[in-house]
């Protein structure tokens, strides 16, 4: 839910005179690079899975009875890499990865509040560091059942008078209201395959979001704070909820800044805004050791891998894939990887930070949510009661 621009993962060839992984999801059969000239000693490139090294040849000839000494760079034959896994296949939504371990549906009458023995509404404003600016609260006209079968959290502009809604530059807290909840210290996940049907909400003004939080958060502050504990954001609604995205966060090795200077690892999901807000999708993970792929209506799309011997986190969507390590351009992504621990959902529909709050007094935006399911993935996955 933090900050970020929008990520696109291209199918390029990326070239440098350090290092650069590229793929196009498929090994490759031959070595295309070995002999070929470089142009700095020492350098490695990646390409299709096989590491290459600018190495400096030096032969001497005698040329008319004179010693002639000659220097060439060209690669060596290559070191094959580890080969990330593919994205797992099938519609997950009918044929789910394991047996079904928890789920929650909407039904009851309108205004009925959340399930408290599962959720916690987070009330107040001014407490996220994302630049939002609603007044989270627990109101019915905000946060509840709405009778047809869903949970709605609404965004909703309260001012009455000018400049009100259409104002660029408005107080925390004053204008807009919506809301916030968790399962933080009721439910958690570790691994598994989560899934949540819902019908995003229209309007510039909404930032929606379905996402996790490492466990080892604590909203009392006395625990890990963010990035450290690791942030899961399953699908988030970015750009005027014109595309929907799906990002990991972290901390840089020895600092607390989060990978991507704050901008977390971002794939875009392939889902055009107009179709994103005209109706529901399913939003979800497959989630396993050092693995977490993101699936929209059954399909994986998108996946981060990790290896824990090169610190090196992997993101591929579709066939296209892009290896993160220490020394990369966006500073040392890689080394962390927080997500092998028990996580809790949140779910909210903020105003503010990366979305645009402009709009007629009394405007309103809901994000409803129909069901929330969790199923074991590859033999992995359990919902636990965290011990307090």
């Amino acid at each position: 839910m933090k900050f970020k621009p929008q990520i696109a993962l291209v199918g390029a060839l990326l070239v440098s005179a350090s290092f650069v992984t590229m793929s196009n999801g498929v090994a490759g059969a031959a070595n295309p690079l070995a002999g070929k000239p470089c142009y700095a000693a020492g350098s490695t490139t990646i390409v299709n899975y096989i590491k290459y090294t600018c190495v400096s040849h030096t032969v001497t000839s005698i040329v008319k009875g004179k010693k002639v000494t000659t220097t060439t760079l060209t690669y060596d034959a290559g070191v094959q890499q580890a080969i990330p896994p593919t994205l797992p296949t099938g519609n997950f939504d009918t044929t789910p990865g394991g047996p079904l371990m928890w789920s929650e549906t909407f039904t009851g009458a309108a205004g009925t509040p959340v399930d408290s023995r599962v959720w916690t509404p987070v009330t107040g404003y001014g407490t996220y560091g994302t630049g939002e600016i609603e007044n989270n609260t627990s109101l019915p006209a905000n946060l509840g059942l709405d009778g047809s079968g869903n949970l709605a959290i609404t965004a909703k502009c309260i001012a009455t008078t000018s400049p009100g809604c259409t104002a660029t530059a408005q107080p925390s807290g004053q204008t807009w209201t919506s809301a916030r909840i968790w399962t933080e210290n009721k439910l958690n996940f570790q691994y598994g395959q989560l899934e949540a049907r819902i019908w995003m909400p229209t309007g510039s003004f909404n930032w929606p979001a379905f996402w996790m939080m490492g466990q080892a958060y604590a909203s009392n502050k006395t625990g890990t704070g963010w990035p450290y504990c690791g942030e899961l954001d399953i699908a988030e609604g970015l750009q005027g909820n014109s595309q929907d995205q799906a990002t990991i966060h972290s901390n840089i090795p020895g600092t607390s800044t989060d990978w991507g200077q704050g901008n977390g690892l971002t794939q875009v999901a392939p889902l055009t805004g107009s179709q994103m807000i005209s109706g529901w999708h399913t939003y979800g993970i497959l989630w396993k050791p050092n693995f977490i792929a993101f699936i929209l209506d059954g399909k994986a799309w998108a996946m981060d891998t990790y290896d824990p011997t090169t610190k090196r986190v992997t993101q591929t969507v579709g066939t296209a894939s892009i290896s993160y390590g220490p020394g990369t351009p966006i500073s040392s992504i890689g080394g962390n990887w927080p997500f092998n621990a028990p996580f809790f959902i949140i779910l909210n529909n903020a105003v503010g930070g990366v979305s645009s709050p402009v709009a007629p007094n009394g405007s309103s935006g809901t994000m409803k949510i129909n069901w929330i399911k969790y199923y074991q993935y590859a033999g992995y996955g359990a919902a636990t009661v965290p011990t307090k």
